[in-house]
């Protein structure tokens, strides 16, 4: 396989790689060291201890997290302790307990059979396995806010996050369990058992500055290309574009840009990337609103959509709030008179649909560049003009 003169190792911009270094996310792993730092010392004496990590997609939860476990299970490994880190994204295991608690046994005890036994059963088995092994475990949940919204079996964090009383005969070797979610806004579905479980100050994880958008993408560029293939500029204009209300910190789209914009260097001959390509592929990736994208928007869409730039233009922000689109769509409504809209259902088709993004319940961006154009269409179409 000829080498690449633009690539030095490209899955070094793999979401997936996790760096020995993470940069600005040192106090976290700081943090949670100091929240397990006794666990070496007397694990049967370590209590269970519950935590919630909360943050915007792609500013390095899951990696902290994951890196923070490898130097726990190292640490641990150092005092002749065993120890099992658990990982698992509730968004690919799976929407019930019994598929989330198969694989958490499977991950445990792999020599063990899931088969014919409920999702309790499974989870005294992991407990048994732990104990008659003198193991420990730490299990991490990511996604537990998506899993909360598409499924109504949301007992698993009662279950998880009282495995210490799950089985009063056997020590429970589970000294940790922590959830990741993307905001608070899943207690709304959590009765009062399971938000005093659960417990209620979550680390909170905030979204990178500009200096920190640029410091990783100088780390990962570093280990992925070859010397002089990229410059400072094309760091710096990535990075004011991460930062930016539409992509809203997330990591993870800067290292689509540059795989992509590598790749197109490749294929084109340059010798270094080039910034007209790296906008090629954000122009390519992120189109905003298209006029198709228009076509096919129902009419609750639409006046939830014009909702929206109302309520931005009235705040002056790139973001607004849910009640703000409530008023605004109550407006609109009166005004073409058609019947009262389930607001929080229609926000939903548009978040997927990938014209608005639903940051939280209090910050509701428009994924399009010009809301003046954008106002005069949906006025048209709502007048039953022609745009």
């Amino acid at each position: 396989m000829e080498e690449s003169f633009i690539f030095k190792d490209r899955t070094k911009l793999s979401p997936r790689y996790i760096p020995k270094e993470l940069p600005h996310r040192e106090k976290q792993i700081d943090l949670l060291k100091r929240i397990f730092s006794n666990l070496k010392n007397d694990p049967d004496k370590y209590p269970l201890t519950i935590l919630q990590i909360i943050g915007q997609a792609g500013i390095g939860k899951t990696s902290t997290l994951l890196r923070f476990g490898n130097l726990l299970k190292e640490e641990l490994a150092n005092n002749k302790i065993n120890s099992k880190i658990v990982y698992i994204n509730l968004k690919l295991q799976g929407g019930n307990k019994y598929a989330i608690y198969k694989y958490m046994l499977a991950c445990i005890a792999p020599e063990l059979p899931a088969q014919g036994l409920s999702a309790e059963e499974m989870l005294r088995q992991m407990i048994d396995y732990l104990d008659n092994t003198s193991s420990y475990a730490l299990i991490i949940l990511d996604e537990i806010d998506y899993l909360i919204k598409i499924s109504k079996d949301i007992g698993i964090i009662y279950d998880l996050t009282r495995l210490n009383e799950f089985n009063p005969n056997k020590r429970c070797n589970v000294k940790g369990v922590i959830f990741i979610a993307r905001s608070i806004e899943f207690y709304e579905k959590l009765d009062e058992a399971e938000l005093s479980s659960l417990g209620r100050v979550p680390i909170e994880f905030p979204t990178y500055t500009i200096e920190q958008v640029s410091d990783i993408l100088v780390q990962r560029s570093v280990e992925a290309f070859h010397k002089e293939v990229i410059s400072t500029d094309i760091i710096d204009w990535i990075s004011r574009i991460i930062i930016s209300s539409e992509i809203n910190g997330d990591i993870r789209y800067a290292l689509d840009l540059l795989t992509y914009a590598g790749n197109i260097a490749e294929n084109e001959g340059t010798k270094k990337i080039l910034l007209d390509q790296v906008k090629r592929v954000h122009e390519q990736i992120y189109k905003g609103i298209t006029d198709e994208d228009l076509k096919d928007l129902s009419k609750e869409q639409i006046v939830t959509l014009l909702a929206i730039i109302r309520g931005l233009r009235i705040k002056k922000k790139d973001y607004v709030e849910l009640k703000e689109i409530r008023m605004q769509v109550l407006d609109i409504s009166e005004e073409i008179k058609i019947k009262k809209l389930d607001v929080e259902d229609v926000l939903t088709e548009l978040d997927t649909k990938k014209i608005i993004r639903i940051h939280s319940l209090k910050k509701i961006s428009l994924l399009s560049a010009s809301i003046d154009k954008l106002e005069k269409i949906l006025e048209d179409i709502i007048n039953g003009k022609k745009s």
